[in-house]
């Protein structure tokens, strides 16, 4: 990423990020959302969160990066095994929860092959 160490990373990318660009309002409902985000809850499955799964129509890819820490993989591994036509392809990457955000060549290009697949069909 260009970064000459963790503080300019952290000085430079993380404080920018969050401190300059972002409405502080916008992470709070990121962090709600993640903290009341069951699917279960959706009306009709009354709490039971691998029937709201099993309900899931699409064709998928789950993809976590194996290094991230919000959203560990083990998570969706869990989760795969009740959505019909999914499948997880798990981001090998030093990159962590940043995998998926453009900034690693090597990360986009898994991304993007597992979207060609997906898009033929698989």
């Amino acid at each position: 990423m260009g970064y000459s160490s963790l503080e300019d990373f952290l000085v430079g990318y993380w404080e920018d990020l969050f401190l300059s660009r972002r409405d502080p309002n916008n992470l709070l409902t990121m962090l709600w959302t993640w903290q009341n985000g069951d699917i279960g809850k959706t009306p009709g499955f009354n709490g039971d969160f691998e029937a709201a799964l099993k309900s899931i129509k699409a064709k998928s890819i789950i993809m976590p990066a194996d290094t991230d820490l919000y959203f560990p993989p083990e998570d969706n591994e869990h989760e795969v095994k009740f959505i019909p036509n999914s499948e997880l392809r798990i981001i090998k990457t030093d990159y962590g929860h940043f995998a998926g955000a453009g900034v690693y060549q090597p990360d986009t290009d898994v991304i993007d092959r597992a979207l060609k697949d997906l898009l033929q069909g698989i």
